[in-house]
């Protein structure tokens, strides 16, 4: 029989235990000398009196091939637990943690301390009795005896709350005037951010309201709708992404020149304000020169052609009679951008010679490209809703000053 058995054996059953042989191991030493082990622990060296705090007891019990020490855990319930003079006000049951031989289990106690006797003493958590005994698996062993592990006694400190000539206790407010002053001075910050992010949100819902009002009473028959300007630009910008790849590949032709002439004469009339002819058509109409098909719907089944009526001239005339002056230099110089490009393009399909610079070509091109992007961001809805805001701004400014 090993060591290890031997010694559970003399503790189950009472009997002396004899020296060991030298080739014994730590773990039978142990064994030998300690089969339970616990001790306290607690959060808080000093508590004042009421005052919560938790004390936790740890124990490990071995757990041999054949003997196993099994303590009464039912006395260390939080709810059966005597800790006299402190109260137990409830506690909790963690789970077992196994480390062959050992077994370790462990409670958790929440106590307070009652009573103006105490001030300033020294309070003894009181010695905890653990009982157990040692079970052997060894066929015709009987149940060994009920033994006792003490735990001895913890000290714990409390703190007087008051002087020893004062005849009331004191209690400190919780918060000075100074805290109370910074609390209101934040909540009334936050209120008033509060207030102008729900105003700013109100505004900007009038706005939305008076755009789908405006779009209800405007709402024309399903044949004679016309596609939103971002959808158009669009288009322009996937025709002139197509022109890009052809022009790469083969170089221009007058046919390529015209094709981008259309698209920059769509986004110019989009940029200054300008009517764009929509015609909702067959997938066998065939497109002329000078429109632009754009596909709508779902799985885009739909065929539109569209055009513009804008050349250099009407973009000028345009300019003279004073459009455009209000708007930001941002917007004046895409406009510029694409009026050079329309001209280049213009003096290339309706030249009478016939010869064109393709670098020139491909940076007019590119600068139109550029213009068009610009445009289709500046006509997305939160920046349609920031220059309505701006306007709305400006009018109201104007209306106080002219009071």
């Amino acid at each position: 029989m090993s060591g290890a058995v031997v010694v559970l054996m003399c503790a189950w059953s009472g009997t002396p235990m004899t020296a060991q042989a030298p080739g014994a191991d730590s773990q039978t030493r142990e064994i030998v000398t300690d089969p339970i082990k616990c001790w306290w622990k607690t959060d808080a060296s000093a508590v004042h009196i009421a005052e919560r705090f938790t004390l936790e007891l740890t124990c490990g019990v071995i757990e041999a091939d054949r003997f196993t020490v099994v303590p009464k855990t039912d006395q260390l319930d939080p709810s059966a637990v005597q800790l006299t003079p402190f109260e137990v006000l409830g506690g909790t049951h963690h789970e077992d943690i196994q480390a062959p031989p050992w077994r370790y289990f462990q409670y958790e106690y929440t106590l307070r301390l009652l009573g103006q006797e105490f001030f300033g003493q020294d309070v003894d958590i009181p010695s905890l009795m653990v009982t157990y005994n040692i079970q052997s698996d060894v066929p015709g062993a009987a149940q060994g005896r009920d033994q006792v592990y003490a735990l001895p006694a913890l000290p714990m400190r409390v703190v007087s709350l008051v002087p020893k000539n004062a005849t009331d206790i004191r209690d400190s407010p919780p918060e000075s005037f100074a805290d109370i002053e910074a609390r209101l001075f934040r909540a009334t910050s936050e209120l008033l951010a509060g207030t102008v992010l729900f105003a700013f949100a109100v505004l900007l819902l009038a706005l939305a309201a008076v755009q789908v009002i405006g779009r209800w009473r405007q709402r024309a028959p399903a044949a004679s709708r016309t596609v939103p300007a971002g959808t158009v630009l669009g288009g322009c910008l996937r025709e002139v992404g197509r022109l890009t790849s052809e022009v790469a590949r083969e170089g221009w032709t007058p046919e390529r020149a015209g094709s981008a002439l259309t698209a920059l004469r769509i986004g110019t009339a989009i940029a200054i304000g300008r009517p764009v002819a929509q015609t909702l058509v067959d997938t066998d109409v065939a497109t002329r020169e000078g429109q632009l098909t754009l596909r709508t719907g779902i799985f885009r089944r739909k065929r539109i052609l569209l055009s513009a009526p804008i050349t250099s001239p009407s973009f000028e005339r345009h300019r003279a009679n004073g459009n455009g002056q209000a708007s930001s230099a941002r917007s004046q110089a895409m406009l510029d951008e694409l009026h050079e490009s329309l001209q280049a393009f213009s003096a290339v399909r309706y030249g009478r010679n016939g010869n064109f610079e393709p670098a020139a070509l491909d940076r007019a091109l590119e600068d139109g490209r550029t213009a068009l992007r610009r445009l289709r961001l500046a006509k997305l809805w939160p920046m349609r809703a920031v220059e309505g805001l701006a306007r709305s701004a400006a009018m109201l400014g104007s209306m106080i000053w002219s009071r």
